[in-house]
Order: C-alpha cells, then structure tokens, then sequence
C-alpha cells in the first residue's frame, strides 16, 4: 500500500464521520418556523398590552377567564401535572393584607414589603417633600390608598394591581392614607367598608 491508498482512506473515514450539512430546503424550514413563532409572540405582547391599557380591558380578561374556560382549562392541567402530590404537602395561604397600626398615618406589616389591600388601578405616583416616594391607588369600592415614605417603587401610573401586589418597599414603616371622596377615613372605617 503506497502513501496515496493511506490518504484516500482516511479521507473517506472524515467523510463517513460527517455530520449532515444544513441545505437551503432545512434552512428554509427552520427560518420559516423562527418567523411564525416571533410572529405569535408579537400578536401576543400587543394583545396584552391592548389589555392593560384599554378602558374596557377589564371586559376583555373576563370574556378571556371566564367565556373561553380558561379557568378550568388551567386546573385541569394542575390536576394533572400535580397529581403525584399528596394532599399533606398542600398549603394554604392567606392573601388578606393587614398592617399593625404605629402612630398617626404610621404603619407597619411583618416584612418591609408594601402590599395593595385589594384590586385598584394606580393613579398617581411621584415624590413629595412630605410624603416621600408615593403611590396612591384607587381600588374598586372608590377608597383611594396613599403609600407614602417608601424606599422603592414597583408599579408604573396607571397599573392594574391586585390584592396583596407588591407595590413598593419601606425602610421603619409606611405612611397610609385613606380617602373617600375628598373626605379622609381611618384603618378601621376603610376595613368596614372594605368586607
């Protein structure tokens, strides 16, 4: 066997070890595919956004949620995904938010997290030489909240929040303001009228 056979041989054993060459036809397929799916996603994000900011976004959730079955479509995936789960290692968690009332307009929870007390819309948000950071929400029985003295703030103008969101951080404790109308209430009023 001369040097010529060798080298003949071992380029035939690199064209056997080959991997498959991606042609025009897989190309195509695979750039068409990429298309469609970045194409969903674009409907998708302009769908929700459409949602957030649309006065009557909230009848186009609930036709979503409730006409199309949502709902029972997602625990019925639940069920099936947690199905191996036993009953005991299932936990329930409370979403009530309750704060431990300090001094004035002064409160404070167990973490330095502020959480919303029920679902609102918020209005304003900004900073105030008496108020700090703030954010003022206006929630669905028409009490708007102030959150004042916060380090952080989690939600932009105009946030559809709900019960026990995260809205923003505190350092000691939060400064709450209730208002119904132009009239000012207290913790315990506003929780009357809030059950």
């Amino acid at each position: 066997m001369n040097e010529i056979d060798e080298i003949k041989k071992r380029m035939e054993k690199r064209r056997a070890r080959r991997q498959p060459t991606l042609t025009d036809y897989h190309f195509s397929k695979l750039y068409n595919s990429m298309i469609k799916c970045m194409v969903v996603l674009l409907v998708g994000i302009a769908v929700c956004a459409y949602v957030k900011v649309s006065p009557n976004g909230e009848q186009i959730k609930d036709y979503v949620l409730n006409d199309l079955r949502l709902k029972q479509v997602a625990q019925w995936m639940n069920q099936q995904l947690t199905r191996f789960v036993s009953d005991e290692d299932v936990v329930m968690v409370s979403n009530q938010v309750n704060y431990t009332h300090v001094k004035d307009n002064f409160y404070t929870n167990q973490t330095n997290e502020v959480l919303n007390f029920s679902k609102g819309r918020v209005i304003y948000v900004g900073e105030q030489k008496l108020l700090g950071k703030y954010i003022t929400v206006l929630l669905d029985n028409n009490v708007e909240v102030t959150y004042g003295q916060l380090t952080d703030v989690f939600v932009s103008l105009y946030d559809q929040v709900d019960t026990a969101t995260i809205i923003g951080t505190y350092n000691k404790q939060v400064m709450i303001i209730f208002t119904q109308g132009e009239k000012e209430i207290d913790y315990d009023t506003f929780e009357e009228i809030s059950s």
